[in-house]
C-alpha cells in the first residue's frame, strides 16, 4: 500500500468516497420510502370494505374546492367547456396539471430500448431518431484526433463563443496538425457549424465564427455522437441483438433526466454517459441517483470523460461503483461490460 500519494491522488480518492457514501445514503433513502409504501398499503387493505367504499349522502352541502370555500362561477368570457370543466375540478377536487411530460411515440430501433424505460414508469419526452452522416464523420474526424493533431485548435474553438469572430495562427504547426486542422473546418462549414471560414497562406492562418449551433457541438455533442457511432459498430460486430435510445429526456414521478447512450443489448440495459468536463463529480452523483432507478447494474454502467487522462482513470476506477474510463479504453470497457466474445 502506498502511503505517500500525491495531492491530487489523494483528493480524487477522497472524491470518490464522498461519492460512494452519497450514493449509500441515497439507496438507505430509497429503502426507506419503498418500507413506508409497503407500511400504507399493508394499511389500506386492512381497513373495512365498508370504510373504503363509503360514499359521501346526497343531502351534504354544495361542493367545495376547500374547506369553507364554495366553489366558484365561471368568469365572464368562459366557454361553456371550460365551465364544465372547472366545475368538475370543483367537484372532484382535481388541479390542472402543470408541467406534465408529454410523451413522445419511439419507433424503429430504439423502440425496444424505449419500451424498457416505459415499463419502468417512465415517460420519454424526447430522443434523437435521425442521424446525419455528414455530422457523424466530423464527430469521428475529432474524436480520433482531438487530443493530438488537432489538440491545439480544438482547444481553441471549444472556449470560442457563438459569432465571435476566431483567428487561429498556424504558423508553428506540423504539416499534419496544418493538414487536419484544415480539414476539420472544411467538415464544420459544411455541417453549418461554421457562419464563416476563410483559410489564408501568408501568415497562415484560420478565420472561423462558430455558430450556435457549433458551440454546442464542440461542449459537448460530438463527444456523445462518436461514442454512439463506435458502440453502433461495436455491437453490430459483435452479431448482438440490441436497441439503442440515444439523447433521451425522460420524466417518472416529477422528475426529469436526460441520458446520453441508453441500450438494450440482448434483453439487458446498457447505460452510458459522456462527458468533455475535467471534473466528473456532479456527472457521478447523477448517475448515482438514478442508475438503481434504471435498474441498470453497476457493471454496465459507463461514463466515458473525454479529458481524463490514463493516470486518472486508474485512480477513480479504484473506487468508483461503476465504470469509468476515456476514449483510449472505452472499447476494451465495453467488451467487459457486454456480451462480446472474441471468438
Amino acid at each position: 500500500m502506498n502511503l505517500f500519494r500525491s495531492g491530487k491522488e489523494t483528493h480524487e480518492i477522497l472524491q470518490n468516497l464522498t461519492l460512494a457514501l452519497e450514493a449509500l445514503t441515497a439507496e438507505v433513502r430509497s429503502l426507506r420510502g419503498d418500507i413506508r409504501k409497503l407500511q400504507q398499503e399493508r394499511t389500506t387493505t386492512a381497513q373495512p370494505a365498508q370504510a373504503r367504499t363509503e360514499q359521501p349522502r346526497a343531502s351534504q352541502a354544495r361542493p367545495r374546492t376547500q374547506a369553507g370555500q364554495t366553489a366558484k362561477r365561471p368568469a365572464r368570457g368562459t366557454s361553456k367547456a371550460q365551465a364544465g370543466a372547472t366545475r368538475t375540478r370543483a367537484r372532484t377536487g382535481q388541479r390542472r396539471s402543470r408541467g406534465a411530460p408529454v410523451p413522445v411515440t419511439v419507433t424503429g430501433v430504439s423502440k425496444p430500448a424505449a419500451d424498457y424505460l416505459i415499463d419502468r414508469g417512465y415517460v420519454i419526452e424526447d430522443y434523437q431518431d435521425t442521424i446525419d452522416e455528414q455530422v457523424t464523420e466530423t464527430c469521428r474526424f475529432l474524436g480520433r484526433r482531438h487530443s493530438t493533431s488537432l489538440a491545439p485548435l480544438f482547444y481553441q474553438l471549444s472556449r470560442s463563443k457563438a459569432e465571435e469572430p476566431l483567428v487561429v495562427d498556424l504558423g508553428d504547426r506540423t504539416a499534419k496538425e496544418y493538414s487536419h486542422s484544415v480539414n476539420l473546418c472544411q467538415m464544420l462549414k459544411r455541417t453549418k457549424y461554421l457562419d464563416k471560414f476563410e483559410q489564408r497562406d501568408e501568415p497562415q492562418q484560420l478565420r472561423v465564427t462558430l455558430t450556435k449551433d457549433g458551440v454546442r457541438f464542440l461542449k459537448g455533442y460530438w463527444l456523445e455522437q462518436f461514442v454512439g457511432s463506435r458502440l453502433d459498430e461495436f455491437l453490430h460486430d459483435s452479431n448482438a441483438r440490441y436497441s439503442i435510445l440515444m439523447n433521451a429526456k425522460i420524466a417518472n414521478e416529477g422528475n426529469k433526466h436526460e441520458l446520453d447512450l441508453f441500450v438494450l443489448e440482448e434483453d439487458e440495459p446498457l447505460w452510458i454517459e459522456c462527458t468533455t468536463a475535467k471534473d466528473t463529480l456532479a456527472r457521478r452523483k447523477k448517475m448515482h441517483q438514478i442508475r438503481r432507478r434504471l435498474n441498470v447494474v453497476p457493471e454496465r454502467t459507463i461514463l466515458v470523460a473525454s479529458s481524463a487522462s490514463d493516470s486518472q482513470v486508474r485512480n477513480i476506477a479504484k473506487t468508483s461503483p461503476f465504470q469509468f474510463t476515456n476514449l483510449a479504453s472505452f472499447i476494451p470497457t465495453l467488451e467487459k461490460a457486454t456480451r462480446y466474445d472474441p471468438k
